[in-house]
């Protein structure tokens, strides 16, 4: 069997190695080695290295796939949940409880006013269907204020979890930098 001379990556004793052979202990420091070939070279490599280097790059290749995850939730959202902004820079767009609560107030008032002007045009003889316009407005207001509340609390609902799978993946992310 033809042989070739090699040497220890870990004590540099030399060391002679069949053409075929990939792995090998050392004789002297018993490291285990992987024989590496280039077409112009032969080496060696510590295996307990190539296996610190393979948890350190699969810890990092972790980090990425995690990172990738993280833009690939937000990216859905920001979909799902398109924000427009005014002049002032400031977000307009989907309002959580607190607008629904004041749509809510300010639908109930309106209609409150229509109301009153169809019982108003009742107290003034038969007006057909013109008595009718401020009634349908009240009914209407009313009905878009509920459907209001029920987009918040659904957005709210969607915004919540969104926010609850974020933080546990920040805090992930940040727990695998650390550690």
């Amino acid at each position: 069997m033809e042989t070739q001379s090699v040497r220890c990556n870990h004590c540099g004793a030399p060391l002679k190695v069949g053409r075929e052979t990939r792995f090998v202990t050392c004789q002297f420091c018993n490291c285990e080695l992987e024989v590496k070939r280039t077409e112009s070279t032969i080496f060696t490599e510590e295996i307990a290295k190539i296996s610190q280097n393979t948890e350190r790059m699969a810890g990092s290749l972790e980090v990425l796939e995690l990172q990738n995850e993280l833009e690939r939730l937000d990216r859905e959202w920001t979909a799902s949940n398109p924000v427009s902004f005014d002049n002032n820079g400031q977000p307009v767009g989907q309002t959580g409880r607190g607008g629904a609560a004041f749509g809510m107030a300010f639908a109930i008032f309106f209609a409150v006013i229509c109301f009153s002007m169809a019982g108003a045009a009742s107290f003034l003889g038969p007006m057909g269907i013109i008595g009718l316009v401020p009634l349908g407005m009240g009914i209407f207001a009313i009905v878009a204020a509920i459907m209001g509340i029920r987009s918040a609390n659904d957005y709210e609902t969607r915004r919540s979890e969104h926010e609850k799978r974020r933080t546990a993946m920040v805090a992930r992310l940040d727990a695998m930098r650390r550690g």
